[in-house]
């Protein structure tokens, strides 16, 4: 039943303009829902929107976010995917989901993001699991998946900060195998560039904060799956309260949207500016995928069929930590920030950056040395970022 019309000043402030008028008209962008309640008139609607099958309260079910999550979905090539403020949210709510007790294992990348290695060492601590660190690229990590007979088993699409490319497949399988859940972190090439489900993922994960949003503007995080999977992430969701705002939603569903037009330019862009850091002589060694010298580029001609993403890194000529530093000051067109995904061109020391929480030791295993520069290559002039970071090393050095 409709209200009827204020009169009163008091009144009128607070509920006159509380409806829209019906219209077919449909919004070529998606609204914005930032009421976090709604109301029905009907309070068997209302009963039926507290367990979810409506709208009411973002904590349980919010609009953008599962626009958002429907798109993440479309893109991963999964039944189903749920939305969280954050990557590292939306990891911690999928080792929730899997009820790790002790004696369970889990097997991680070794040269993977240092802060998720961070959380699955404090997890699996917590739960009395133990933890097995693998080189995901080793030829002898399959067998070994098959005689560890883990619970989990997680890698990478393309390492961060390394740029290691792991035959997904093979791990799939042995995982398989094994009777463990497989899950990827496919956050460095994006859903453009490659769909891990295809390549036998149970659970894709995504830091939306960076390639799918895009602008560096919203954070957020997303777990992709079989609906049987993602369902007790989403229920455990409206308890922990761990939901993804409206707006962020919606500045990162814009994103989306240019995705695979800015997918392709980030990539033809790393090419161009991975070619020219080959050729100076401050430059002892670059990791790119495309490169025909990359460890797993014939690999990564498989993982990656629509292009080898917008990371790189390389190594600055007998750097240590003083001359990283350097480097990064002297910069001018990119700029120093601990990200990645944006237009801009963004650079960092990834020994204190992405391996920041990792050990010295943990550090040197994987082979994250001091003079190791990440870069997210952004939609500039491919030369002029080249030359930037040309000129900063030549400096630096």
């Amino acid at each position: 039943m409709s209200p009827p019309a204020p009169t009163k000043v008091k009144t009128a402030a607070v509920h006159a303009g509380e409806r829209v008028e019906a219209s077919r008209a449909i919004p070529l962008s998606a609204p914005i829902f930032m009421a976090s309640v709604s109301y029905f008139d009907d309070s068997d609607a209302l009963d039926g929107a507290l367990d979810g099958r409506d709208y009411t309260y973002t904590r349980i079910k919010g609009q953008n976010s599962e626009l958002l999550e429907q798109a993440v979905a479309a893109l991963e090539g999964t039944e189903d995917c749920a939305a969280f403020p954050s990557g590292m949210a939306a990891l911690k709510a999928l080792l929730e989901s899997l009820e790790l007790k002790a004696g369970d294992r889990v097997v991680v990348p070794n040269d993977g993001y240092g802060a998720s290695l961070a959380l699955v060492k404090a997890f699996a601590r917590e739960k009395g699991a133990e933890l097995h660190l693998r080189s995901m690229t080793a030829p002898q990590t399959p067998g070994e998946l098959r005689a560890l007979k883990p619970r989990l088993v997680m890698a990478e699409s393309v390492s961060n900060p390394l740029l290691s490319v792991p035959d997904l497949p093979a791990l799939a399988e042995a995982a398989r195998d094994a009777g463990a859940v497989f899950a990827v972190d496919a956050t460095f090439p994006s859903p453009a560039l490659q769909r891990a489900a295809s390549f036998g993922a149970d659970l894709v994960l995504q830091s939306t904060t960076k390639w799918l949003n895009g602008h560096s503007d919203a954070m957020g995080g997303t777990v992709s799956g079989a609906k049987a999977r993602i369902a007790p992430m989403k229920a455990a969701r409206v308890l922990h309260g761990a939901v993804l705002g409206p707006f962020e939603a919606w500045l990162t569903l814009r994103g989306v949207r240019t995705l695979p037009v800015r997918m392709a330019a980030h990539s033809a862009h790393a090419a161009r500016v991975a070619e020219r850091l080959k050729a100076s002589p401050h430059v002892e060694r670059v990791l790119y995928p495309g490169l025909e010298e990359h460890p797993q580029h014939a690999v990564a001609r498989r993982m990656l069929p629509h292009g080898f993403g917008g990371m790189l890194a390389f190594e600055l000529q007998g750097a240590g930590r003083a001359q990283a530093f350097r480097f990064l000051e002297k910069v001018a067109l990119c700029k120093p920030a601990p990200s990645l995904g944006d237009v801009t061109t963004l650079v960092m020391h990834a020994a204190t950056a992405s391996a920041r929480r990792m050990t010295p030791e943990e550090r040197a295993a994987a082979g994250i040395r001091e003079s190791l520069i990440r870069v997210s290559v952004g939609l500039e002039d491919p030369d002029d970022v080249a030359e930037d970071l040309l000129q900063a090393a030549a400096a630096a050095l």
